[in-house]
């Protein structure tokens, strides 16, 4: 796990711009230091994924939450996950990991699998899965942040 930390810190989490589908190239910058930051990897079949990104959607604003989704359909599926994510109108950036090394490299291994950071990159809890009572501790730990 120590290994999957170190090159999570080298990848999104050092990033200085990160190269978005539907937001063009956020600048990573303005978004760490002031908020949670919240990653979260899923797949268009996944429909976990899709309950847990529609409750995300619905709180990140009232958390405080900067969300990024990453998603794992590969590149083959590009044109379908931008007309996927336009019709659920989700308002977060959605990365496309096409060779699925960000996956590897935050070891992850099922599908959703989410990472909440603190304004300091520190790494405060990894969700495996989604349930309602995930919602609620993540609240918790928002607000203790």
């Amino acid at each position: 796990m120590l290994k999957a930390l170190v090159l999570l810190t080298f990848t999104l989490l050092n990033a200085k711009e990160v190269r978005t589908l539907n937001y063009g190239v956020v600048n990573m910058d303005t978004v760490w230091g002031k908020r949670p930051v919240y990653i979260s990897f899923w797949a268009i079949w996944c429909t976990n994924c899709i309950k847990e990104l529609d409750e995300i959607n619905r709180i990140k604003d009232s958390l405080g939450i900067f969300v990024i989704a990453v998603n794992e359909d590969g590149l083959r599926k590009e044109s379908r996950v931008v007309s996927f994510v336009k019709a659920k109108k989700w308002d977060f950036p959605i990365v496309m990991d096409a060779d699925q090394s960000l996956m590897k490299s935050y070891g992850v291994s099922a599908l959703p699998t989410s990472f909440l950071f603190s304004p300091k990159r520190e790494l405060l809890k990894r969700f495996t899965g989604f349930a309602s009572k995930d919602k609620e501790l993540l609240k918790s730990m928002v607000e203790g942040e």
